[in-house]
């Protein structure tokens, strides 16, 4: 079947979920996170594609894809993602909203499992998944297994809360009323959770419905997110959450430093998530085969 015609079939006035995709220079990667898109089991969705300032062509490239369901909007200049992505939402049409980044790639039950899950919990606002972790050129390296409910997501919300950002679906009224901070250069998913763990409700799927990639720790990226995260600890979070928040954090600091000092942080990635399971391996490697044949212009 192709899936362009296909998605025309279903099309509606207000599609059922809205992606919100910022990117800046992805690279080939977009390519292949665009593929996993058309080959949803769920068809009646729409892209919201936002270049934020993008050099390599990556825009042009978008404009490219004759599929009816992407929407892409261009600017000169970069704003930052957080900026982008309440942008993002504010153009969305979907009942539900889903974020993923322009390198990762979705296994085909991703939207509708979501979906259906949200579907069926009315008291659930926003929804994760767990995720495969693959390097720079598609090699798993780990799952990270996300806790399902609610009370084990924000356990140690001094910290971190396990819901990967470019796994998320929420109710579009949610994301609307919780803005992203566009004063976060970093963790803006992270200050989200913090600012709204007390008034929502969040769960995820167990099992892995993205490919995340997260092939090597930056020392520039670890410095601001932790520095923003700490932001946002202190602004909302109680005396004894600023405290042992700001220890645990400043040990994970160093932690994630020493790795990158001794070459070992890909060690530290792999720490961070179990095993490849046998069966998930195997689904996997049938998906990067049907992604270089697609590639290659094998149909």
């Amino acid at each position: 079947m192709n899936p362009v015609l296909s998605s025309r079939s279903v099309r509606s006035a207000e599609p059922r979920i809205s992606i919100v995709m910022p990117f800046r220079d992805p690279g080939v990667h977009l390519d292949r996170a665009l593929a996993s898109l058309r080959w949803q089991t769920e068809e009646n969705w729409e892209l919201i594609a936002i270049d934020d300032g993008s050099r390599d062509g990556s825009g042009g490239f978008l404009r490219q894809h004759d599929d009816p369901r992407i929407r892409l909007k261009r600017h000169d200049r970069s704003a930052g993602l957080a900026v982008r992505l309440n942008e993002a939402v504010a153009l969305a049409r979907g009942r539900y909203i889903a974020r993923m980044d322009a390198d990762d790639i979705a296994f085909p039950q991703r939207l509708q499992v979501q979906a259906d899950y949200l579907d069926a919990h009315p008291e659930v606002d926003l929804l994760a998944s767990s995720v495969l972790m693959i390097d720079a050129v598609d090699d798993a390296l780990c799952v990270a297994v996300s806790p399902v409910e609610h009370a084990q997501i924000v356990r140690r919300a001094a910290l971190r809360f396990p819901l990967p950002h470019p796994t998320w679906m929420g109710r579009s009224e949610w994301f609307r009323s919780n803005p992203y901070d566009e004063r976060a250069i970093k963790s803006q998913d992270q200050c989200l959770l913090f600012r709204t763990h007390r008034s929502s409700r969040f769960a995820a799927i167990g099992e892995p419905l993205l490919a995340y990639r997260y092939d090597r720790l930056s020392l520039r990226k670890t410095l601001q997110g932790r520095y923003h995260f700490l932001r946002a600890l202190w602004g909302y979070g109680t005396l004894s959450q600023r405290l042992t928040g700001t220890s645990m954090h400043a040990l994970a600091a160093l932690r994630d430093l020493l790795a990158m000092a001794s070459r070992r942080d890909r060690d530290v990635i792999r720490r961070r998530g179990g095993a490849v399971p046998d069966k998930l391996q195997q689904e996997w490697t049938r998906m990067k085969e049907r992604l270089d044949a697609a590639r290659d212009g094998v149909r």
